[in-house]
């Protein structure tokens, strides 16, 4: 028997507060399970929240089998097993070209964040294709997600230990990791600040977390408004502003805060309107090009497509 799709609202996940603003409602624009949610912000310190959103026992109908980031044969994967080939080359073609091959894993672990026993934990690991990459670079990583059979693909791919696990309680001793990731995880958790404390909790003295969420003050946000892909009604629970982020992190205890945004892509802004078909692409990135000289403005003012902090 399937579970109802119930929905609930829930008070602020930053300040507590239960009044809110509806900025406009929307439905599962990617999947098409059924069911209407509201963006809204909280009219006491900003924070954007799904409300009404799937509940708790509700909330795992909406991540399909298809769902890309459990699937092994996704894009990720594939770019993993090429990242992979480029940091095995000798010599110097090696120096050539693995600078590449490491380029989306320093990303979010640059080389100022290692040190320590060089444990790392990442939270919502999907396929589980950074942990594979972490252990190429020498780190000992460990996976947890909610989906069994993401968990299991991470182990059957890349030799990784994944825990099923839904990140409101670890299963870790304190001070046990030098480095815990969460990439487009934040997002997508009930309630971010009980999984930020367990992490506060796990992570060793002088550690770092390492995160990636989109960004709700992103210029194609505010182009787009309620078309804005990065919204992914109601899978993302929270939408966060560089400055709701940082004061989420704050509170939680973490300090000396790198808070910035990147991933700009100008077809965003100007080509949005095409369809994502086969030998689209190249004109998408043709009519898009002009918006590469806003570039150097929209990191500025951080109003890339997502937002990496380290704190």
């Amino acid at each position: 028997m399937s579970t109802p799709l119930t929905t609930e609202w829930v008070s602020c996940d930053l300040c507590g507060a239960s009044e809110w603003e509806t900025l406009f409602v929307g439905r599962d624009r990617r999947y098409g399970v059924p069911g209407e949610f509201g963006v809204t912000r909280c009219r006491y310190c900003g924070h954007l929240q799904t409300n009404p959103r799937p509940t708790r026992e509700a909330l795992p109908a909406y991540y399909p089998e298809t769902y890309e980031s459990h699937d092994a044969t996704c894009h990720r994967v594939r770019h993993t097993y090429r990242d992979l080939a480029l940091l095995r080359i000798k010599g110097v073609l090696g120096w050539l070209f693995r600078p590449f091959g490491a380029l989306r894993f320093r990303r979010l672990v640059p080389v100022w964040v290692e040190g320590g026993n060089r444990r790392m934990l990442e939270i919502g690991c999907g396929t589980g294709w950074l942990c594979g990459l972490a252990a190429f670079f020498g780190w000992r990583p460990v996976g947890v997600d909610i989906s069994l059979r993401a968990c299991q693909q991470t182990c059957r791919l890349w030799g990784v230990t994944s825990l099923c696990h839904d990140g409101a309680f670890l299963p870790f001793r304190d001070n046990t990791f030098q480095l815990v990731v969460l990439r487009h995880t934040l997002e997508h958790l009930p309630s971010p600040r009980t999984t930020l404390q367990e992490v506060f909790r796990v992570l060793q003295p002088g550690g770092w977390v390492a995160i990636e969420v989109p960004n709700a003050a992103s210029l194609g946000c505010q182009v787009f408004g309620a078309r804005w892909d990065s919204w992914e009604l109601p899978r993302h629970l929270h939408h966060f502003t560089p400055q709701t982020l940082q004061r989420l992190l704050e509170q939680v205890g973490f300090a000396n805060l790198r808070i910035g945004s990147a991933q700009w892509k100008p077809f965003v802004l100007t080509t949005h309107w095409l369809p994502r078909r086969p030998g689209v692409g190249f004109l998408r990135g043709l009519l898009g090009a002009p918006a590469w000289l806003l570039f150097p403005w929209v990191l500025a003012r951080r109003q890339g497509e997502v937002l990496r902090a380290w704190g």
